[in-house]
């Protein structure tokens, strides 16, 4: 992404203690090079201007060190200008891009407050939201235009030398912003808008650029850089300028399958801990005490797979001791009423212990038999013959089948259970 940004506060003054109206600069490589860098910003060797590197949310600023004079003192009209600058990007993933660079006007050349990411290194959070945003006001996507008009796309992630020209005419107020992958500028601009810069603009700023990393990181060089108030910057010597830096590609592929294979370990991990969760929940910790009483004990397994896992389908009622569940147990394949002990239970696990001793043992026709039991922590199931044919009182008081309902069921496993 490569932006043309206007950064203005109402606020800020700044004294003007020299005026330059034209510098060029065809490399970064002398020591006298007029550029103030703050940030990560450095020039190599070979005179390379690196805003950024391929390390995470990073901000880079590049600006000439003395104020432009942008206005007329007198009418406060905006001149004209002109700029022309080479750049470079080097994604770390070259499929993936990253968040940019931005040439900048700017209030001052000290923009410690500002953050990486998707604010470019000269919002943060408070301005974006409350001073100025970075909206574009016209967009247009990388291209250039031949002589013939017609267009073609940039890859600005390509790694190769990319020439940008930005320019604003003060009589029609037009911004005219022109790509090129080559030296030579085409005669139609990429983009053109229409805006008067003088209430907008303060009579001194400073001109430059910045550019930020954030989750994704691009190398962002500039390799040479011109301006010019009140007429057409320089061109740029391509005999001189630096070379393009080498790109350095990360495989991709690579990434992408460790990614993959990051993920599947994971849910690999979530799957098997899910597992050994289930596992230890349907353990079932036999105590001493436990072998001693009677009847048969039934696996927790059991009984949830005779209930189908305790669906509210297979309800037959509840009250305060807990729930009574429908269920068939396979072998043999018999129906019964499995009555499950909740944790809020009044009746706490060693009292039922009695419940299970004694009643495991009657044996009446009037009473319903009881089956077996299971315990697994602190629940306790109780497994009774299942009552198909109604409630007790509908044999001694003679009251019609239809006002006998599944709950009158359930009324005497709760009376005998």
């Amino acid at each position: 992404m490569f932006l043309v940004l206007l950064y203005t506060f109402t606020f800020l003054s700044i004294p003007v203690s020299s005026q330059q109206n034209e510098f060029i600069n065809n490399g970064f490589k002398d020591p006298e090079t007029n550029i103030s860098l703050s940030g990560v910003a450095l020039t190599d060797k070979n005179g390379r201007l690196h805003l950024t590197n391929e390390t995470s949310r990073l901000i880079g600023h590049a600006f000439y060190p003395t104020p432009v004079q942008f206005k007329n003192s007198t009418t406060g009209t905006a001149f004209s200008f002109s700029t022309c600058f080479v750049l470079s990007i080097h994604p770390e993933y070259l499929k993936l891009g990253g968040h940019g660079l931005a040439f900048t006007i700017a209030p001052s050349k000290d923009l410690k407050s500002a953050l990486p990411s998707q604010y470019l290194g000269l919002l943060n959070s408070s301005d974006a939201s409350i001073l100025i945003s970075l909206d574009s006001n016209r967009s247009a996507a990388a291209a250039y235009f031949d002589d013939n008009s017609v267009k073609h796309d940039i890859n600005l992630k390509s790694g190769k030398a990319i020439l940008a020209w930005m320019e604003y005419d003060s009589f029609t107020n037009i911004i005219n912003v022109t790509l090129s992958p080559s030296f030579s500028k085409p005669k139609t601009p990429l983009l053109s808008y229409q805006v008067d810069l003088s209430p907008i603009i303060k009579e001194n700023m400073y001109v430059g650029f910045s550019a930020s990393t954030g989750l994704l990181a691009s190398s962002h060089y500039l390799l040479g850089w011109s301006f010019k108030m009140n007429g057409k910057a320089k061109s740029l010597d391509f005999d001189v300028l630096p070379s393009v830096p080498g790109t350095k590609k990360k495989n991709a592929g690579l990434i992408v399958s460790l990614s993959v294979l990051a993920v599947v370990f994971t849910l690999s991990s979530i799957f098997i801990a899910v597992l050994w969760v289930r596992k230890i929940m349907n353990t079932e910790v036999i105590e001493t005490w436990e072998i001693e009483i009677g009847p048969h004990r039934y696996s927790y397994q059991e009984l949830k797979q005779a209930t189908r896992g305790f669906k509210d389908d297979e309800l037959l009622g509840f009250g305060g001791f807990g729930r009574v569940y429908k269920g068939i147990l396979p072998n043999p394949k018999i129906q019964v009423a499995v009555k499950r002990i909740s944790h809020g239970s009044k009746q706490g696990l060693r009292e039922n212990v009695s419940e299970i001793s004694s009643i495991g043992r009657l044996r009446h026709r009037n009473l319903v038999q009881l089956l077996g039991w299971c315990r697994r922590g602190g629940d306790l199931l109780l497994v009774y013959d299942f009552m198909p044919n109604g409630s007790l009182d509908k044999f001694l008081f003679g009251q019609p089948k239809s006002l006998l309902s599944l709950g009158t069921e359930v009324q005497d496993h709760q009376r005998c259970c």
